[in-house]
């Protein structure tokens, strides 16, 4: 078969009607011949099967791999190219999904030959018009395909050869044609366009009786007929002087297109086509039923009802036909492009599955048709902002390092008796710094803590007893544990109301450069106050704590420090061989441990 002869291309066979062979009597109720090709002409066919054939065109269409994690885009794959680039040598992808898409909205049936290659099985999509094709179902159970070529010879296609996609079947072999079985709806609404053009044509001018008294030969009363019509019909012609003798008397006929409701019948039939299509009005501008309050839900319906049953029959039929693989591999089209909100519903979205950790920064950028960038794929949840590994890791260090302090505090006399260890010169911050080093074992946020320590506050001045504190604070932030509440409030009771100018000055969070190798520093946990000094300051890399999973990002704006941690005892403070690792931003210096 030549190249040249695949394609059905109109030539001697294409129907030109005019309106007299449009309107011949018996083609429809409304006397207006419908096909599948003539209903083109009917502005409400031809913009539901642009809306259709253009939008499954354009939408993104990938071949997937299926993976243990999900799936993957099989780019690789000689098939990705033919279906999401380039079908045959002459037609795009866009193109040929959109003349496919065409003939299944009018034919019922879109057949595309499946050639093979150099580039494998399925190197070429070269579409074959439905209207020269015809299907039967032989003995086997497969499907034959006869196909008319424009010199009149037939060419015959097994199953495996045909890419075919059909419509709502009545028998399962060939799709219905949507147009014939709405072919009155469709031919009213023609109709309505024809006579419109008509009527205007005329001059908008209603049809004229000529009366004469006296008896008119056939011909003369043809040959009147034709003078007044070349004289006075059209719209050059319209309100132009007329003479009439012998008797002749003119009288329009009465009825117009206000008293038929035309405007009406007209929009009345643009719903019917949508309906039979199932394409929102709006979307063929008709905007007489939409609002800026309902307009986006219709488009979400549009996709939801009416794009999603249109792309499921190219998806299966593609798997069925094109892959022989399909355990492994399917094809799917992209409609998220679609469904897309405005810039604060998107960003609104992305920021909560983010914060889930769903999605990366990257995605969102590939979501968004930006680029990826370096450490973007990582995910984060909301403790501390961590990754879901380092959360872990973290807890299991605060919790080893939490033990471990409780178990230094008390003070061990010989005799075995435990003795409450004598207050040192830090220990009153420490006291009041407890509230702050149990808020953070809960993760609540800046807002939170400050109102619960405004609360506190409130108990330590004397505006409150600590039954009410307690009762308040359970209230407020119902996802702290009595244990909790108990543990901060227990440290806010020991500290007593001094004069501003009598409090010492609060030790500052370490900066980058205000402590290096051997300081002594302290920072908060679960458990109390734990102290330490400092072993190696990372500020560009990653910081791996010995002994643990634990791992910490350093950077210069805060590096993090590998710290030796220090108990005490009855005769002092002595170092373990614990480590652990922190952001400088977390730490306190404070004077050499003795």
């Amino acid at each position: 078969m030549n190249k040249e002869n695949l394609l059905w291309l109109p030539g001697s066979e294409s129907r030109h009607y005019g309106w007299d062979a449009e309107m011949s009597s018996g083609s429809s109720a409304a006397g207006v011949r419908i096909t599948p090709e003539t209903s083109l002409k009917s502005t409400a066919v031809l913009a539901c099967a642009r809306v259709l054939a253009e939008t499954v065109a354009g939408l993104p269409i990938h071949l997937y791999k299926k993976t243990g994690e999900g799936r993957t885009i099989a780019n690789e794959q000689p098939l990705y190219s033919v279906l999401h680039e380039q079908p045959n040598t002459w037609q795009t992808s866009f193109e040929w999904r959109e003349q496919s898409m065409l003939h299944v909205c009018l034919w019922g049936n879109s057949y595309s030959e499946i050639r093979s290659g150099s580039a494998g099985a399925v190197s070429e999509l070269i579409p074959l018009h439905p209207s020269r094709m015809t299907v039967e179902r032989i003995e086997n159970g497969k499907l034959r395909y006869k196909y008319r070529e424009p010199n009149g010879s037939e060419t015959v296609y097994r199953q495996d050869q045909i890419l075919h996609v059909r419509w709502m079947s009545g028998d399962g072999v060939t799709g219905m044609i949507p147009v014939e079985l709405a072919k009155d709806a469709v031919a009213l609404a023609r109709a309505c366009e024809l006579h419109g053009a008509s009527y205007f044509g005329n001059g908008a001018v209603p049809g004229v009786v000529l009366e004469t008294d006296q008896q008119l030969e056939p011909a003369a009363a043809s040959a009147l007929r034709d003078n007044w019509e070349r004289m006075h019909r059209g719209a050059g012609r319209s309100h132009r002087t007329a003479v009439l003798m012998g008797g002749l008397k003119a009288h329009e006929i009465s009825g117009t297109n206000q008293e038929s409701q035309f405007l009406e019948s007209r929009r009345f039939q643009v719903e019917e086509v949508c309906r039979l299509f199932r394409v929102p009005p709006h979307l063929v501008g008709d905007l007489s039923r939409s609002s800026f309050s309902n307009i986006e839900q219709q488009s979400i319906d549009f996709v939801q009802h009416t794009l999603l049953p249109w792309l499921k029959r190219f998806e299966t039929a593609i798997s069925r036909d094109l892959i022989t693989e399909r355990k492994e591999y399917f094809v799917e089209f992209d409609t998220r492009g679609l469904l897309r909100g405005d810039a604060a519903a998107r960003a609104s979205y992305y920021s909560t599955l983010w914060n889930l950790g769903v999605l990366s920064i990257n995605e969102i950028r590939g979501f968004e048709n930006m680029n990826s960038v370096e450490g973007g794929d990582e995910r984060f949840v909301q403790l501390s902002m961590q990754t879901v590994e380092g959360a872990k890791a973290q807890t299991e260090v605060q919790k080893k390092e939490a033990d471990e302090v409780v178990s230094s505090d008390p003070k061990e006399e010989p005799s075995g008796e435990v003795v409450a260890e004598e207050p040192t010169e830090e220990e009153p911050q420490e006291v009041e710094a407890k509230a702050d080093e149990n808020l953070a074992a809960q993760a609540l946020n800046g807002a939170q803590i400050q109102g619960l320590l405004t609360i506190i506050e409130s108990m330590t001045s004397g505006l409150l007893d600590r039954t009410a504190t307690k009762a308040l604070i359970a209230s407020a932030f119902p996802m702290l544990s009595t244990e909790t509440i108990d543990t901060v409030l227990a440290g806010s009771s020991t500290s007593s109301v001094v004069p501003v100018s009598e409090q010492k000055e609060e030790q500052g969070r370490a900066k980058p450069g205000s402590v290096s190798s051997g300081d002594f520093v302290s920072w908060n946990t679960s458990g109390g106050i734990a102290r330490g000094r400092i072993l190696k300051i990372v500020k560009d890399s990653v910081l791996k704590v010995p002994g643990t999973d634990f791992e910490i990002e350093g950077t210069p704006e805060d590096p993090a420090a590998l710290i030796r941690l220090y108990k005490k005892n009855a005769e002092g403070f002595y170092a373990t061989d614990t480590q652990v690792g922190h952001k400088l931003s977390s730490l306190s210096k404070i004077k050499p441990l003795e």
